[in-house]
């Protein structure tokens, strides 16, 4: 005090400091208030880069884009089962690393295609699955993502992301990668909505927001991503033609819930 530096400028010093120093602790708040703002047009997502998520993985059946998927482990990746069903390793490519669908760099053949037994391709229960490659994927931005233990809670935010339909009504896939943030319902809640349609399992739950944002067609097999950079699932379904629909939200595969033959797959073979 006594070098000239007076108490009310030091006061608003120590606020700054706070407020900077708090930070960290906003960066969630503005993960879910922010994103809402954003133009509807993944439906009502937003552009992305691979850089913020870089275990995003592209999968390729005989030349065409397939589904998303998450590396793993350098040797394996995670998908939805749906997306691999009827098909061969051979039939399949994998491509890491890269921001648009035309990046055609950091293909890796497959090995094996593995599937849990309890898998239902009618009910899409336990509807995930995972690749192994011939090769490590290892490229300048391809970083595996981490499992989470818990499953999303009802009311909080996760984003999903992938190279699917940006509107339901457009048949052009978009080049970039996507992302969206969307809001986790309770299941009861998803399932009176699905009712007579199919039934939401204990290996399933719903997110969306409704007239808004949601997962939609070729999404499938993309992550889903908690606020700690978490892996919380797998697109999964929704009903045709009603992405973002308030009777629709999109479903996902509980990766939690799903761990035990992830984890115990990963160690045989990844």
């Amino acid at each position: 005090m006594s070098a000239g530096f007076p108490l009310p400028l030091l006061l608003l010093f120590v606020l700054l400091l706070l407020v900077v120093c708090g930070s960290g602790a906003m960066v969630e708040l503005s993960f879910e208030a922010v994103d809402l703002q954003r133009s509807p047009r993944v439906v009502g997502g937003h552009r992305s880069e691979v850089r913020h998520q870089p275990h995003m993985v592209n999968i390729r059946r005989n030349g065409n884009f397939e589904c998303g998927g998450s590396l793993v482990t350098p040797y394996c990746v995670l998908t939805a089962a749906h997306c691999l069903v009827k098909g061969q390793p051979e039939d399949f490519v994998v491509r890491g690393g890269v921001t648009f669908l035309s990046d055609i760099r950091h293909a890796r053949h497959v090995k094996n295609i593995l599937l849990p037994s309890a898998y239902s391709h009618s009910t899409l229960d336990h509807d995930v699955a995972l690749i192994q490659l011939q090769q490590p994927l290892k490229a300048p931005i391809a970083r595996p993502i981490r499992l989470a233990i818990r499953s999303p809670r009802a009311g909080s935010f996760v984003r999903v992301s992938g190279w699917g339909l940006t509107d339901e009504g457009s048949t052009q896939l978009p080049n970039q990668l996507h992302s969206v943030h969307v809001r986790v319902m309770g299941r009861q809640e998803c399932q009176k909505l699905y009712d007579g349609y199919r039934n939401i399992t204990e290996s399933m739950y719903c997110a969306s927001v409704p007239g808004h944002k949601d997962a939609c067609a070729a999404d499938s097999g993309g992550p889903v991503v908690n606020a700690n950079g978490l892996l919380v699932g797998v697109v999964s379904w929704g009903k045709a033609n009603r992405c973002a629909h308030e009777d629709s939200p999109g479903v996902y595969s509980d990766v939690s819930y799903l761990s035990d033959w992830i984890t115990d797959t990963m160690r045989r073979y990844c």
